[in-house]
């Protein structure tokens, strides 16, 4: 819970006004955002100069303090976490308040999210194209920013959809239980890698990464370096080539 809480303010513009919302086409090459272009976000609640991704504030997706994000499921992008959000050239993680996501003009710029009594559930999605991809996998790098005297347990969690309309799926082996140090610290940093057969082939794969308002001041998490990345399938002819390679061999491995 955060020092300060914000009234609520109803989302009464389109989440497309605010965002890029074209899939990233993976056939086009791996997806990868890792902030340092501090011009993509330079207004609050706009991301149109950054593709493929956007930041949700997560109102009401959860009540009370301390809930594990793995069990948030419903998605963010209908009413009543429609609030699309970003805190638009931050350089101040120890004290900035307001919860939500967060673009920190850093040394090593970020975008952060930070639970509060508003931002329930605040959480960075990217949006892909996998049509004929496989070994489609997500890696990105988790950055305590907070050095303040605020020590709370922040949990992360990844999730994904293969439908604009369904509710998430959890990636348990993503799951996070703390990505932050403290209190006075802001060191720790977590590598956090996932693939699953089930993206693959996908003409629609969006993938959330979520936390929840903690007990206690949250303290704010980079989610930096990411990479979503992929192979072609090959194409039946190449199949049968590698199917005859191998039988052949096989073949010579029992002359022998």
């Amino acid at each position: 819970m955060k020092k300060i809480t914000l009234l609520a303010v109803a989302a009464t513009i389109s989440a497309s006004a605010f965002a890029d919302m074209n899939l990233w086409d993976l056939s086009t090459g791996d997806f990868s955002q890792d902030w340092t272009n501090t011009a993509l976000i330079s207004t609050d609640d706009n991301w149109s100069g950054v593709a493929s991704v956007m930041g949700y504030r997560g109102d009401e997706l959860v009540a009370g303090t301390g809930v594990d994000p793995q069990t948030i499921l419903a998605p963010a992008g209908l009413t009543p976490g429609l609030v699309v959000d970003v805190n638009a050239n931050r350089t101040d993680p120890n004290t900035f308040l307001t919860g939500g996501v967060a673009e920190f003009e850093l040394t090593n710029a970020t975008v952060a999210l930070n639970g509060s009594g508003t931002a329930d559930a605040p959480s960075l999605n990217f949006f892909v194209n996998a049509s004929g991809r496989t070994n489609v996998s997500i890696g990105y790098l988790l950055r305590d920013l907070d050095g303040s005297a605020d020590n709370s347990v922040q949990p992360i969690a990844l999730q994904y959809r293969l439908s604009s309309t369904s509710d998430f799926i959890n990636v348990g082996s993503a799951f996070v239980a703390d990505a932050s140090s403290g209190p006075s610290l802001a060191t720790l940093t977590t590598p956090v890698f996932a693939t699953n057969s089930l993206w693959d082939n996908q003409a629609y794969l969006e993938f959330r990464v979520i936390t929840a308002n903690a007990v206690g001041n949250d303290e704010w998490i980079g989610v930096d370096d990411i990479r979503i990345a992929s192979e072609a399938i090959p194409e039946p002819a190449t199949m049968v080539v590698l199917g005859a390679a191998a039988l052949a061999a096989a073949a010579r491995r029992k002359r022998k």
